[in-house]
């Protein structure tokens, strides 16, 4: 692992994502990239207000000027922090309408190994009809995502659950999660979750998790699990063994398709009160 994104907004949430990221960064040597993507609003005009013209996005010189000053400030003042000494840390602020586009476009740009991004959940229904932040870097970053809903203690990912259905995909995204364990010597359960409108036998979902299991050493525990729910499945078998990991795959769906088939990987994060690790399905096509 090289490089560590963390985009920040400054809040006491964002920081939860920057300290557990300054602790990768230590055990691995990688550099620490602080980002800051400072939200304006577009401002749109047409000539005629029964013509629709081409949007125009007005953005004000000396407004922008002013941000990138103040940002470059906070994160000039963030580097002092503790938990931040000793790691190579760089740092980088953009004014932009589309918070989430820019973190992802940034995380390519520097090719990130991973981002790590603090999150405080969805408040209120608003939040969870349009999404957080942090769903919506999950939902469009093809690049590993942690999601840090809690404020991290030191050696914290002792115990992964890697939640799967075990399809050929989960054999790309699984190297990942693997890697990231070695790193903390953390345990491994490798969970499938059998709901009432997906279900599979016993039987043929051992077989499966169990070759699985085999093709990456078999020094695992493995679980099968029934719920109503995958997202409920997922929860309560990681409050159960007291994990303090979620690692997943996701589809990072796009457009009106995830409206009639929302990604677990979203529900998961807006749900869960420990971190997630989130991995793109389009992973497989890189390993």
């Amino acid at each position: 692992m090289k490089r560590i994104l963390v985009p920040t907004d400054f809040s006491e949430p964002s920081y939860y994502g920057l300290d557990a990221a300054a602790e990768l960064a230590k055990k691995t040597g990688a550099s620490l990239h602080i980002f800051n993507a400072c939200e304006v609003s577009n401002y749109y005009y047409s000539t005629d207000p029964m013509v629709i013209t081409p949007p125009a996005s007005i953005m004000i010189e000396g407004i922008n000027e002013q941000l990138i000053k103040t940002s470059n400030a906070k994160l000039n003042s963030l580097k002092k922090r503790a938990a931040l000494k000793g790691v190579k840390v760089v740092t980088n602020c953009e004014v932009t309408s589309n918070v989430h586009n820019s973190i992802t476009a940034y995380a390519d740009k520097i090719k990130a190994d991973l981002i790590v991004m603090g999150s405080h959940g969805a408040g209120n229904l608003k939040e969870i009809i349009l999404g957080s932040t942090a769903e919506r870097v999950v939902r469009f970053a093809v690049r590993p995502v942690i999601v840090i809903p809690v404020k991290p203690v030191k050696g914290m990912f002792k115990r992964i659950v890697f939640a799967s259905d075990f399809a050929p995909e989960a054999y790309g995204i699984f190297p990942f999660v693997k890697d990231f364990a070695k790193i903390y010597s953390s345990e491994i359960h490798l969970l499938k979750i059998n709901t009432m409108d997906q279900f599979s036998r016993t039987i043929d979902d051992r077989k499966k998790i169990q070759d699985f299991s085999s093709k990456f050493g078999g020094k695992f525990i493995t679980s099968l699990y029934s719920d109503y729910m995958k997202e409920e499945g997922i929860l309560n078998y990681a409050h159960e063994v007291k994990a303090d990991l979620i690692a997943i795959g996701t589809h990072g769906k796009k457009g009106l398709r995830r409206f009639f088939s929302e990604d677990v990987s979203e529900g998961i994060v807006r749900l869960s009160h420990i971190p997630i690790l989130i991995v793109n399905l389009k992973r497989t096509k890189q390993v």
